[in-house]
């Protein structure tokens, strides 16, 4: 039985000493090592031995058979580029520049050609070409880019193909305009820029074995403005809403539904950006840094969001601002602000109910502010921003209080003003409610009477034209008190009722809409008895802040 194994073993070596011819002597010296041992050991006493060391030297010789077959370190890659006044240069390889340096002219066209192939594998390559875009791929040394049109080449992806490709890797830098040498790239990546209108005017490229070094950095090959913002918010009721992109709304408007948890990410990885981004969570305060994806705020827990910070990272981070806005309970839709900035309010116990989120190139005009929509407290209406003709508030109520007449409000306004007269009382004052509601016609009326009265320029300045009047809103009432005659006048200010006015009527909800030394903005006249609600929180802030309604939400 032992002659019957060796005889076995004998065939089995015979066999593979064929193959040895095929490998080199790497191969042959293994199995002349093993042939003694495999001669003196008994398969009976220690069977597995013999079979281990039989099976590593087939190992070992399909290794170096594998090997031989698909790496090859002479392979190289040689290109030549089409330049601008130039024409086409002559081929160059293995990491020599093939354009120009310094000297303002852009490449048209590119050929690319591997060298001392021995193994499957060839290349391919696509350009962006100046009013062209991306080019379709060519192969093994076929133009990619213009020649003869003077259209430069912006961007180019290089990818090797075949069955061997992935013993390798593909370098390639360019130079780019305004940027010189970018980092390199790899592999089928984009390298160059990418919506700036900017020339490539040099190139290197190299092949390499898989795993070697890179020639220099790799962080920022590539430079696009193609940001693909894309975000996704947690609401109260509806669960996670799906995602929304490069300014959309994410979340609701005038539905009173809490936004619980934001997730914020860049579709786009080629652009080397991203995000980080933080919540202030009801009962938590500031949570902490999130980026690219990952959940910020909590699910399931019925906690409100309150306030976010959002900021750029990556290695092209510098090139652009990211801007967003938040619709926040009682005051709408808030100025966009930037660059980690807060957007919503902390302290106040305030939801975000909504959310846009943008980038845009670094020195771009910022985007417009939202206009709240018709009927929220907080809708802006002055000059340049009117109500439509048929616009009356479905909630309007008369107002029980001290007037000169009969008038009407909303009714969480009309509520508020009783706190407020209440509140002047107690001070021993009396206040007396002027005028309210008034109706497009209504307002049409009055403010032709200030025309006749005062002319085009003064009726401007001390009544609105119809459509642009606050009270069409409901929101607005006119107060006097008898120290001034129950009259609408500007001395009423220095009035006891008038300084209650100014110091306290934010307290219950309401602001002095034309304060004095703010008609360049307003386009009013200063009015003391001018009173807007919006309700203690935005009242609050706004009359805390020192600005107009003009200047805290940014439209004018």
């Amino acid at each position: 039985m032992i002659n019957d194994i060796k005889e076995g073993l004998n065939k089995m070596l015979r066999l593979r000493a064929i193959r040895i011819t095929l490998v080199g002597l790497c191969g042959l010296a293994l199995l002349l090592v093993l042939t003694p041992l495999c001669g003196s050991v008994s398969a009976e006493e220690n069977p597995t031995q013999t079979e281990n060391a039989v099976k590593a030297a087939s190992d070992s010789v399909g290794q170096a058979m594998t090997a031989e077959r698909t790496v090859n370190a002479a392979m190289g890659c040689s290109y030549r580029t089409h330049v601008q006044n130039v024409g086409w240069q002559s081929f160059v390889s293995n990491g020599v520049i093939s354009g120009t340096e310094g000297q303002g002219l852009r490449l048209e066209g590119i050929e690319v050609n591997l060298e001392n192939v021995s193994s499957d594998v060839g290349i391919e390559y696509t350009t962006h070409v100046q009013n062209v875009g991306w080019q379709n791929y060519v192969k093994n040394g076929v133009m990619s880019g213009t020649s003869g049109q003077s259209l430069r080449l912006e961007a180019i992806k290089i990818r090797l193909t075949g069955a061997d490709a992935e013993n390798y890797d593909l370098y390639y830098q360019v130079h780019a305009q305004n940027f010189g040498w970018l980092d390199w790239a790899k592999n089928d990546a984009s390298a160059g820029t990418e919506g700036f209108g900017l020339r490539l005017e040099g190139i290197k490229i190299m092949v390499v074995p898989k795993g070697d070094p890179a020639p220099g950095a790799t962080d920022r090959p590539f430079v696009t403005t193609n940001i693909q913002t894309v975000y996704q918010t947690h609401i109260q009721n509806i669960g996670w809403q799906g995602w929304q992109k490069n300014g959309e709304l994410s979340g609701t408007t005038g539905q009173n539904l809490r936004l619980e948890a934001i997730e914020i990410k860049n579709d786009n990885s080629e652009s080397n950006v991203g995000f980080e981004y933080q919540t202030h969570v009801q009962n938590l305060g500031w949570q902490g840094w999130k980026k690219d994806g990952e959940m910020s705020g909590t699910s399931n827990q019925g906690l409100r969001l309150e306030g976010i910070q959002i900021r750029l990272t990556g290695a092209n981070a510098n090139l652009f601002d990211v801007y967003y806005e938040a619709y926040v309970e009682g005051f709408g839709w808030m100025p966009w602000v930037m660059n980690g900035e807060t957007a919503g309010t902390e302290g106040l116990g305030l939801r975000l109910e909504g959310i846009r989120i943008i980038v845009q190139l670094k020195g771009s005009q910022g985007p417009s502010p939202t206009k709240n929509e018709l009927g929220s407290m907080a809708q802006l209406v002055n000059k340049n921003h009117s109500v439509s003709p048929d616009y009356v508030p479905d909630d309007l109520v008369w107002v029980n209080l001290p007037s000169t007449r009969d008038t009407q409000l909303r009714a969480d306004a009309a509520e508020h003003l009783i706190q407020l007269f209440n509140g002047a009382s107690a001070q021993g004052l009396t206040l007396y409610c002027c005028s309210g509601y008034r109706s497009y016609a209504t307002q049409s009326a009055l403010y032709q009477w200030n025309v006749e009265m005062y002319g085009v320029a003064g009726a401007e300045l001390v009544s609105a034209r119809p459509g642009m009047s606050e009270h069409q809103l409901g929101l607005a009432m006119d107060v006097t008190s008898a120290t001034v005659d129950f009259d609408l006048v500007e001395s009423f200010g220095a009035t006891a009722e008038g300084q209650f006015i100014r110091d306290h009527a934010h307290e219950y909800g309401f602001i002095v809409r034309y304060p004095q030394g703010k008609t360049n903005i307003t386009g009013y006249a200063y009015e003391p008895w001018h009173l807007r609600y919006l309700g203690v929180p935005v009242a609050t802030t706004i009359h805390n802040s020192g600005k107009t309604m003009e200047e805290f939400y940014g439209i004018y």
